[in-house]
């Protein structure tokens, strides 16, 4: 690994907790929608219930080529219309306080920040996302040497091209750069198609069964530091 210039991080549930986030801000978002509608219908509805039409939605308009703000904002209208209270202004007014309360919910993961400071005095990192977080949203603003988020370039991990953007940001080959990702299907493959070292964070700890191998497997972020 001595050649190794630039790392790599995905950002959702690599580097700051993701999904315990969505899952209080979804709380925060529902309790608005039963303030604003109040009929029995958004009464009875459940956290689970709008996490799953999020994810028709997801499936339906195509998460790679798709932006989150236009899934969730769509999927927040469908929210509405199933409960009766169909409204495009309504959906923008929730959509505006779920990502408030996403964002304030964000924190970076236990130790990341210590190995983020200890990597950035020896390599050039850089954020490269399918989210649309913001480091300095979650106190890593002054961390990483460029950020990418799909949302803003047109361009969704696996796809080569927003890895080639990256190693173009850092001035790289792709045999000097790790990427580092939760995703075996958007970090690993995305990485390995490029040539670039993966490296899978399986905090969870589930087995692989997906075909796909990444060159490195770690079970904390803190590991990467033995690895490197």
């Amino acid at each position: 690994m001595n050649q190794i210039k630039a790392i790599f991080f995905d950002g959702d549930d690599t580097l700051w907790d993701f999904r315990s986030a969505m899952l209080q801000a979804l709380e925060v978002t529902l309790a608005e929608l039963r303030r604003v509608v109040g009929n029995p219908a958004a009464d009875a509805l459940t956290v689970a219930r709008m996490a799953e039409i999020r994810e028709a939605v997801a499936d339906e308009l195509g998460e790679s080529t798709t932006s989150v703000e236009v899934i969730r904002r769509e999927a927040l209208a469908r929210t509405l219309a199933e409960v009766g209270h169909p409204s495009d202004d309504g959906a923008q007014r929730l959509y505006e306080v779920y990502t408030e309360a996403r964002f304030t919910a964000t924190h970076p993961f236990p130790g990341v920040v210590d190995v983020l400071n200890d990597l950035k005095s020896r390599y050039r990192l850089g954020l490269v996302s399918n989210g649309n977080t913001y480091p300095e949203r979650v106190g890593l603003g002054d961390v990483f040497s460029f950020v990418l988020l799909a949302v803003e370039c047109g361009i969704a991990k696996p796809d080569p091209r927003i890895f080639e953007l990256a190693l173009g940001k850092c001035g790289c080959d792709p045999t000097q750069v790790v990427h580092v990702g939760d995703s075996l299907q958007s970090d690993i493959v995305g990485a390995n198609g490029c040539g670039i070292r993966s490296v899978w964070l399986n905090a969870d700890g589930v087995a692989n069964n997906s075909g796909v191998t990444p060159d490195h497997e770690i079970g904390d972020l803190r590991e990467l530091l033995d690895i490197l």
